[in-house]
């Protein structure tokens, strides 16, 4: 029996990150620390976005772009105690994005919102860690919750459109 991984196969590991981060934030909210969740969505979207950029016959342009992406990833576990990790870390999905869209792909919407959510997210979290206002903490969490399910709804458009394309 032979594997076939294709760009469904992928897509669908960046479905099972973005459910293994609504996971945490729930937990989060619920009071449990399951911060253990948040490493193995980092590697899931590694491998996921790793194997987009080598994939056969795809286009040098998007290697490179992907390879970025997959850069990006890495720099923030690397910096992952200061402003420039959590930096890196809010551009990797909507580069991701990004590309699919460039290639025609229908998420503009979820783009607009992984971006929007992204955003707020880094505001409320640099503001919680680096000016102090404790009391965004939750607000925090909750537009960790909101950036979660952008992303599994961005990630649910691209399987889906996927498999209409097989």
């Amino acid at each position: 029996m032979k594997l076939k991984f294709t760009r469904k196969t992928w897509y669908f590991f960046l479905l099972a990150a973005a459910a293994m981060s609504m996971l945490g934030g729930f937990a989060v909210l619920g009071g449990m620390d399951f911060s253990g969740l948040e490493l193995i969505v980092f590697c899931i979207t590694g491998i996921a976005v790793l194997f987009l950029a080598a994939q056969k016959g795809a286009p040098a342009k998007d290697k490179r772009s992907y390879m970025l992406v997959f850069v990006l990833l890495m720099l923030s576990k690397l910096a992952a105690g200061g402003w420039a990790g959590d930096l890196c870390s809010a551009l990797v999905w909507p580069g991701l994005l990004a590309i699919e869209y460039s290639h025609g792909r229908p998420v503009q919407r979820p783009l607009q919102l992984v971006c929007i959510s992204e955003a707020l997210r880094l505001l409320f979290w640099l503001l919680t860690r680096y000016a102090g206002m404790s009391a965004l903490a939750f607000w925090t969490n909750i537009m960790f919750v909101l950036l979660a399910c952008a992303r599994g709804w961005a990630a649910l458009v691209l399987y889906k459109t996927q498999e209409e394309t097989l």
